[in-house]
């Protein structure tokens, strides 16, 4: 009768073990991952053969920066590059769109556009933005311009917490796993932009917002 009953559980051992296998040989494993490794495997990340999808992924231990100013272009540069000796009036603008931006305080290859990170202010506030204007500006010969937009961005650098979980027989088998890298979040404040004319020499990058020729 014994032998009978454990033929009969045999099928449920067999559906039950290589979930809960998968959780317990994560726990004991995870020392021997890499940070990049838990973060491929964050919800939208591209994944790792080395440990399975994590539940979900939070930015913890979290410090505020200062806030951050970045300047983006605003439509193509206009130029008064024709060898006359005549300024000329041109229109300057165009409309740029930017949102919450994750990098790693490391090289690891990794590209966090797609990758959901809960946590912080990114949890609360504005993620992403859009400006426009168009001005008349007069250029002076033999230079070129372009209307730049000084977005304000909220920092944040903390840490991920990666959760995992595993559901055996209606028992939740779940592990929680830090990384040492430091990330770093920018927000987009939501503030006016700060706009700004940057004018430079004929034949060098007018794209280039550190170009001060």
């Amino acid at each position: 009768m014994q032998f009978l009953a454990l033929l009969a559980i045999l099928p449920l051992l067999a559906q039950a073990l290589p979930t809960e296998y998968d959780a317990i040989y994560a726990r004991k494993n995870a020392k021997n991952l890499s940070d990049k490794d838990f973060l491929l495997s964050c919800p939208g990340a591209a994944g790792s053969p080395n440990v399975q999808r994590a539940d979900k992924c939070t930015l913890v231990n979290i410090k505020n920066n200062p806030d951050k100013v970045v300047f983006r272009n605003l439509g193509s540069p206009q130029l008064n590059c024709a060898g006359g000796t005549t300024p000329t009036s041109v229109t300057l603008g165009g409309s740029t769109s930017v949102s919450t931006t994750t990098s790693v305080d490391v090289n690891m290859g990794i590209s966090f556009e797609g990758i959901s990170i809960g946590g912080g202010m990114s949890s609360s506030t504005t993620k992403s933005t859009e400006t426009s204007k168009s001005i008349t500006y007069t250029v002076p010969p033999g230079r070129q311009a372009v209307l730049t937009a000084g977005i304000k961005f909220h920092s944040q650098t903390g840490n991920i917490q990666v959760n995992y979980g595993d559901r055996v027989n209606d028992h939740y088998i779940s592990f929680e796993w830090f990384t040492g890298a430091k990330v770093t979040q920018l927000i987009p404040a939501g503030t006016p932009p700060e706009y700004q004319i940057h004018e430079t020499k004929c034949g060098t990058d007018a794209f280039n917002l550190g170009n001060k020729s």
